[in-house]
């Protein structure tokens, strides 16, 4: 995993956001009328819904984001070290801009800002760790 991807994930959160509300808005709604398949033909409504074909490749646009929003999710809730994880959950997951590292010092209880950059830049630098999403 690498910073950049890390760092795409608000932006992914946020395009995730805005697509579902496009497949939201482009779900058509109806009614149809029909009758049972068995005597005695009874005649009701049935409601239909689907999403309009042009739209489709917002389905799939989705479906790619969710996969790339789990991976950095899992991988920030897979480091084993709380307060490494916690340094990464704070500067790539929670909130809606990233927070500066002297914020995320003062989070975990140290006053120097150079300390969550030096673990958060050591961890990132083991040579075990996937580089790719």
């Amino acid at each position: 995993m690498t910073k950049e991807v890390l760092k795409q994930y608000r932006s992914i959160v946020a395009e995730l956001n805005e697509v579902n509300d496009r497949i939201n808005s482009n779900t058509v709604h109806g009614t149809v009328t029909g009758s049972d398949s068995e005597f005695p033909y009874v005649k009701h409504c049935i409601s239909v819904s689907g999403v309009e074909p042009t739209h489709i490749s917002d389905i799939v646009l989705r479906q790619r984001l969710e996969r790339q929003k789990n991976k950095i999710e899992l991988f920030v809730a897979g480091i084993l070290d709380s307060e490494t994880r916690r340094i990464f959950r704070y500067r790539y997951i929670d909130g809606t801009v990233m927070p500066s590292w002297q914020w995320i010092a003062f989070k975990i209880g140290h006053y120097d800002e150079s300390y969550p950059r030096r673990k958060h830049n050591k961890f990132l630098k083991m040579p075990n760790l996937p580089k790719k999403v």
